[in-house]
């Protein structure tokens, strides 16, 4: 890591929120530009020092910043979706919080992140 990568989070509930407020992204070579929500009672409400954006302007904002990596936290029902606008918007790399194996285009890279799975391997190795 040479640089400092720009990133979005999509999905403002409680694991969005934890990651907006997580000092570990910095010294690592991660910035938190922006997060964003399809939640009316969200949208312009703060989460630390950043500001919930809607999802409407999110195409704008990300090609404007050029951003290509996006951690995203929402629903199973709305992931695929959500991937798709990101790629579309220019987003080159996910990680996927959403319990669901997302389907992208190649040169898209997704990483998934599944606590109950970890948790399963985790407890294979226990008495």
């Amino acid at each position: 890591v040479d640089r400092v990568w720009e990133v979005v989070i999509v999905g403002m509930g409680d694991i969005g929120h934890a990651l907006a407020r997580y000092n570990g992204f910095a010294n690592r070579g991660f910035h938190i530009n922006m997060v964003f929500d399809i939640d009316p009672e969200k949208i312009g409400q703060k989460v630390g020092e950043y500001e919930i954006f809607d999802m409407a302007v999110l195409p704008e904002k990300i090609k404007q910043n050029k951003i290509k990596i996006a951690m995203l936290t929402v629903p199973a029902t709305t992931a695929q979706e959500t991937a798709e606008m990101l790629i579309k918007a220019g987003i080159k790399a996910i990680l996927n919080y959403a319990p669901i194996s997302l389907t992208v285009p190649p040169g898209v890279r997704v990483q998934h992140i599944d606590p109950a799975t970890h948790l399963q391997r985790m407890t294979y190795y226990l008495d």
